[in-house]
């Protein structure tokens, strides 16, 4: 019965193999869009992409970016008066009519839940006198923020020649967007009222019903922004949480966007883990400083001190915190003392920087005489001699 042994010694091996090896990730769904792209929301590490930097006709999606600026830049609770032009605009529309006059977070949330392109047009005016200069800004803005693969020419997103962002682009405004909990709240909403006066002076409640169906499809679903125009076809930016792992998909040009969409978001949550260290800001050390006029200086996280990682290896991730065990005046704010470093296996995956968080000053006798003769000058002040 030699085979047999063989036969049992053979099984065993790989049976052990098995058990050693970790579980291959599954296939990545095959998505109809034209381009899309799956993010983690803490890190912005890309788990899926599609075509994510090509430029693309973004639709209503465009909102995401018009909101960022209202809510960054206006008073939420100031008053809005609806112009004419405004209440005209063509397409989707929370049927604002001229001279109504509304909060400045009404028509936010107009904007995104019913995508009202009459309120992106108010906004604009109110924030800055003139949709063209409200556009210049959102051009701006997406700059500073790193979205090189986007250009508005509007603040709703109406097709336009020379209105385009791109997957990427639009996760990543998404991402930003998201961490403001004025605009998590609306984004994750199905469905607020709002009171406003009729044409003839009447209070009224209005139900505004979130256009993204994703919320009632999905449980774990909390926003984002969806969008449809002839050129750019059905689009969608959407947001899922399971745990404290947060992840944004985007796809666009896509006649099966709620389906691929909750296909995304499934393929994250059930292929990668979050291995969440620190946030960004987190003190992370307190370090003592030589001959500095302060004693310390903290050490925190320049940003989010996470990994994402395949799930089968998030029980082999490791962190290691380098960092020096005294640092020498003077100290600057923002300056680099140490770093975070995950490890897969003895493998290192990311590295994230520790940072001062304040300026420390090197001690000389000038400045000892200077801090203490300001010392004693508060000390006296405070008696009431000076």
């Amino acid at each position: 019965m030699a085979w047999q042994r063989i036969t049992l010694t053979l099984m065993a091996v790989f049976i052990g193999i098995c058990l050693v090896l970790p579980a291959a990730a599954a296939a990545p769904p095959q998505i109809k869009a034209r381009a899309g792209v799956l993010i983690d929301a803490k890190t912005g590490e890309v788990l899926f992409e599609k075509n994510s930097r090509d430029r693309n006709a973004p639709a209503s999606t465009t909102k995401i970016m018009t909101a960022i600026l209202a809510i960054e830049n206006g008073r939420l609770d100031d008053p809005v008066r609806v112009s004419l032009r405004a209440a005209a605009t063509r397409g989707s529309s929370m049927h604002l009519y001229s001279g109504q006059i509304l909060s400045l977070r009404e028509l936010i949330t107009g904007l995104l839940m019913r995508s009202g392109n009459d309120a992106a047009v108010a906004i604009a005016e109110h924030l800055d006198g003139s949709s063209d200069a409200f556009v210049a800004r959102m051009n701006e803005r997406a700059r500073t923020l790193g979205a090189t693969d986007t250009h508005f020419r509007n603040p709703h997103g109406l097709s336009a020649p020379g209105h385009y962002s791109s997957a990427y682009d639009l996760a990543l405004l998404a991402r930003y967007a998201l961490a403001d909990p004025t605009f998590a709240a609306i984004v994750g909403s199905k469905e607020i009222s709002i009171e406003w006066l009729d044409r003839r002076g009447r209070e009224k409640d209005i139900n505004l019903r979130n256009t993204n169906k994703l919320l009632w499809m999905l449980e774990e679903a909390d926003g984002v922004k969806t969008g449809t125009t002839g050129e750019a076809g059905p689009c969608l930016v959407s947001s899922a949480t399971r745990g404290n792992h947060k992840l944004i998909a985007v796809v666009l040009h896509d006649h099966s966007r709620w389906y691929d969409s909750m296909q995304l978001l499934k393929y994250g949550f059930d292929n990668y883990d979050l291995y969440d260290y620190a946030d960004q800001g987190a003190l992370i050390a307190t370090l003592p400083v030589e001959r500095g006029l302060a004693a310390t200086v903290d050490a925190v996280a320049a940003g989010p001190a996470a990994l994402v990682v395949p799930t089968a290896d998030y029980s082999r991730v490791t962190v290691e915190v380098d960092l020096p065990k005294t640092i020498r005046a003077p100290v600057y704010r923002g300056q680099k003392i140490g770093e975070v470093v995950f490890f897969v296996d003895d493998k290192a995956k990311k590295t994230v920087d520790l940072v001062a968080n304040c300026e420390v000053s090197e001690r000389t006798l000038v400045k000892t005489f200077l801090r203490g003769l300001l010392h004693t000058f508060r000390l006296l002040a405070g008696w009431g001699v000076l």
